[in-house]
């Protein structure tokens, strides 16, 4: 067995109506299709989908609680041309910002929003010239 690029990530969320809202409408991604608790995003080569916790819940066989705000458990990450305007134009949609743009040792720009469920959202500028 090989495994090699992921074909798609599934973000569980309170409320799919909610959580589209975000993901199409502030940060501006295309809804691929829609089906019941699940959605999933039209984002390239590896998909981004939304799962209702309920839904997911029913499939595992066991509750799920919801994440706490302080122990994130990964970031979804978009590299932008600009992480300022990106950040600032992200929070003026409604955005919940988490950390503003600041430079990284590692040649990069970063900031941090989150969505209505407490993931972060990456945004990420190159510094270093190629």
């Amino acid at each position: 067995m090989e495994l090699t690029a992921p074909d798609y990530m599934i973000l569980i969320v309170e409320d799919l109506d909610r959580a589209l809202h975000f993901y199409t409408g502030v940060l501006g991604l295309r809804l691929g299709h829609c089906s019941g608790d699940y959605a999933q995003l039209d984002t390239g080569a590896t998909r981004l989908a939304l799962y209702t916790r309920s839904a997911m819940a029913k499939t595992l066989g066991i509750s799920l609680d919801a994440p706490a705000s302080n122990a994130p458990g990964f970031e979804i990450g978009f590299k932008v041309a600009d992480v300022d305007a990106a950040f600032s134009e992200l929070v003026a949609r409604g955005a919940l910002p988490a950390v503003p743009p600041t430079d990284r040792f590692w040649g990069q720009r970063t900031a941090y929003v989150r969505d209505p469920d407490g993931h972060l959202v990456e945004l990420a500028q190159d510094l270093r010239q190629s």
